[in-house]
């Protein structure tokens, strides 16, 4: 998904800072939510204006949002199944909300945690502690699925179960974590580690 990290892109470059490229963004990610990663690029505090214009080229950048191909199957076999399902993520509530709108995910979720409803970001496993908490469950009976290596760090944190998600990024497994190369593949790796647990 580009839409976010073109939005702080645009942000940037509007409120004086360097032009910036997707990649650069995404490398910032880890640094926390939204006003901390503007922050770091404007060199300077973030400001009330500055939080106004991301959200407004969020807005304009994520019309087109559409979630990867099979997600929509996965999240409606999972609640099928009887799991709930939640989002811990880097981003905003607010923008994690948004986003979700627009893809059409937004009834998908028992819960959302943003990065800034937390003081530490990824891979602390805080985040990741008050989803679980917000649907009833440990961290130690969820399954964490990211596409990035720090969500990988934050569910081993956490004590889940670390779910790489390789249809969105190839890279971030490290050989300790279960790798699902297409959203189908979430659903029997978490059939199979139940069959485990039951054995």
């Amino acid at each position: 998904m580009r839409a976010a990290p073109a939005a702080y892109a645009d942000t940037i470059r509007c409120r004086g800072g360097p032009t910036l490229g997707v990649s650069d963004v995404i490398a910032a990610w880890h640094l926390g939510p939204a006003p901390v990663v503007l922050a770091h690029f404007l060199g300077r505090p973030t400001t009330a204006e500055d939080m106004a214009e991301y959200y407004r080229r969020l807005d304009l950048r994520s019309v087109d949002v559409e979630p990867f191909p099979g997600v929509r199957d996965m999240l409606r076999s999972l609640r099928s199944s009887g799991y709930r399902i939640g989002v811990y993520t880097s981003a905003t509530r607010r923008a994690a909300w948004l986003l979700l709108a627009r893809a059409g995910l937004d009834d998908a979720f028992a819960v959302v945690v943003g990065g800034d409803d937390v003081n530490s970001p990824k891979p602390a496993p805080h985040g990741l502690h008050m989803a679980c908490h917000g649907m009833g469950v440990t961290a130690e009976q969820t399954a964490y699925v990211g596409d990035a290596d720090v969500d990988l760090q934050c569910a081993r944190a956490a004590g889940s179960l670390g779910i790489h998600a390789r249809w969105a990024s190839p890279g971030g497994s490290t050989g300790r974590d279960l790798v699902a190369d297409r959203p189908e593949d979430v659903v029997c790796l978490l059939g199979q580690a139940s069959d485990l647990e039951r054995r």
